[in-house]
């Protein structure tokens, strides 16, 4: 692809770990449970290092400070998601070490959730997902449909805790991203934060794309790298008839776009709500290239 800076030492390091920790899972070795862990860590540097170089900015390296609010809030925007698997049973664990270190690898797994989502999302951008954007201005939705969506989402969100726990419950888990989803966004909408609902009113489809496609990649790599580890998490689904990839049914694969949209509207509305410096999807780049042709053409502006 055309660059227009180097990949970097981070990103050739984050690369090497995460092909170490495949190698190590694929194959028949012994294995520690970071070694997932390790490798989300080294794909997360990866991409970021690719949208650097592809783009001239990046969101760990404009803006070392959002990312790392990203990073603590992945830990807790995943927690809701915990509960709901408790009162659901959609999957549980095995292989995790029963000391305190089993909740490290657990706080350093959940941190590199919304990482790896938004740096997949910011990597399409940068290399594919062309705007779409017809120059229309930003409409925002109006109070009547904000609430009815927003209602809409309450519904998801309390319906599958009205389900027996071990009868369908865990075929509703999908639900919970779209509730969030619904619920979250029109609240972004109206507080004038980023907005995947403006922007599909706005004709503007890229980072809806984007982001879609984060949820697909991400979900397959997950899906892949837990097949082959030792410490791993298991799937209660019950559809196996329809056909697996590694551990989840095909039909799964259906809902992965919805977690890419729901991880940006929870990060957006949580990094608004506690007015945390917020990494600016697909912006990144373009700012840094846009603040380097200002520094160099500023010289000609005092001739």
């Amino acid at each position: 692809m055309p660059r227009v800076a180097a990949f970097g030492l981070v990103g050739k390091a984050g690369l090497g770990v995460f092909c170490v920790c495949v190698a190590i899972l694929a194959l028949p070795l012994s294995e520690h449970a970071a070694v997932g862990t390790l490798a989300w860590t080294g794909y997360v540097l990866a991409v970021d290092a690719a949208v650097f170089a592809a783009r001239g900015g990046s969101l760990l390296r404009s803006r070392p400070d959002a990312f790392l609010w990203l990073a603590v809030l992945s830990v807790f925007l995943w927690l809701p998601f915990e509960w709901y698997n408790e009162r659901l049973a959609g999957w549980y664990r095995s292989g995790l070490p029963p000391d305190l270190s089993r909740y490290v690898l657990l706080g350093w797994s959940f941190a590199c959730i919304w990482p790896a989502l938004l740096e997949t999302a910011d990597l399409l951008l940068a290399l594919w997902v062309k705007s779409s954007h017809d120059g229309s201005a930003a409409r925002r939705p109006g109070l009547s449909l904000s609430c009815g969506v927003a209602a809409a989402g309450a519904v998801l969100l309390l319906a599958p805790l009205a389900v027996p726990r071990l009868d369908f419950g865990e075929h509703l888990l999908p639900l919970v991203s779209a509730g969030f989803l619904l619920l979250l966004e029109p609240r972004n909408a109206a507080g004038g934060r980023a907005s995947l609902w403006v922007d599909a009113r706005s004709r503007e489809y890229s980072r809806l794309l984007a982001l879609a496609g984060a949820g697909v990649l991400c979900g397959l790599w997950l899906d892949a790298l837990n097949h082959f580890s030792r410490a791993k998490w298991h799937s209660l689904w019950n559809l196996t008839s329809t056909g697996t990839l590694f551990e989840l049914p095909w039909l799964a694969y259906a809902a992965l776009p919805v977690l890419g949209w729901q991880a940006f509207a929870m990060y957006e509305f949580a990094a608004g709500v506690l007015r945390l410096p917020r990494c600016g999807l697909g912006a990144s780049g373009n700012n840094a290239i846009q603040r380097q042709i200002a520094e160099q053409a500023q010289p000609l502006r005092h001739l």
